[in-house]
């Protein structure tokens, strides 16, 4: 596995996700919601890099990815105050599309 590659991918896969907080024009905290996108996705592209070894399928990265991304878009939903939140509910399916992408490209070209 090359960490650099897999951590530039989790960080420019999490950075182009968070930047969809631009337009959003009540939201005060931007540049913290795209840091945060960032480590997590981040978080996530490491261990989905971990979780896969040289003979592992680009199907097999995306579903670590898909999986890790989902656990971490929960955790943040929970954080958030889960359904009392208004837009806590559209963490989750973010979360789970920028692991599966990112596995998905980790598996292709990290190995």
């Amino acid at each position: 596995m090359s960490y650099p590659i897999v951590i530039g991918v989790g960080a420019i896969v999490g950075l182009l996700l968070g930047l969809g907080i631009i337009f959003e024009p009540k939201e005060p905290f931007k540049l913290e919601i795209i840091l945060a996108a960032t480590l997590r996705n981040v978080l996530v592209a490491m261990l989905t890099g971990m979780s896969l070894s040289v003979k592992s399928s680009a199907l097999a990265g995306t579903g670590y990815g898909l999986v890790y991304g989902f656990v971490f878009g929960l955790v943040i939903f929970l954080a958030k105050g889960a359904f009392r939140s208004g837009s806590a509910p559209y963490v989750i399916p973010g979360a789970a599309f920028a692991g599966a992408l990112t596995g998905l490209i980790i598996a292709i070209y990290a190995f």
